[in-house]
């Protein structure tokens, strides 16, 4: 096993794959639902809510892929709010 490639960011040390090496998650990887993933994690990181003891791509790419084997379900439960919503507000309006 090749050591880990580490990069400091905001005092906090973040490991990553080193380069050249993929990754199990490279199908979610420089997605937009990678992005917005590895953002999440970057704050929570950075509010100390979240320590990462593991490659960085390991924890961005793993919640990918729960959020996108269980898109399905959260899709539907997003149009379900939203039209919620949309009901409550339209009944406020009247």
């Amino acid at each position: 096993m090749k050591p880990m490639a580490r990069t400091v960011k905001n005092d906090e040390i973040i490991q990553r794959v080193p380069k050249g090496q993929t990754h199990p998650y490279m199908r979610w990887d420089g997605t937009p639902l990678w992005r917005a993933v590895e953002k999440a994690v970057a704050d929570l990181v950075q509010n100390r809510d979240l320590v990462e003891d593991e490659y960085h791509e390991y924890i961005v790419g793993y919640i990918c892929k729960i959020i996108d084997r269980r898109k399905r379900e959260v899709i539907t439960q997003l149009r379900s709010h939203s039209h919620t919503h949309t009901k409550n507000l339209r009944q406020s309006l009247k």
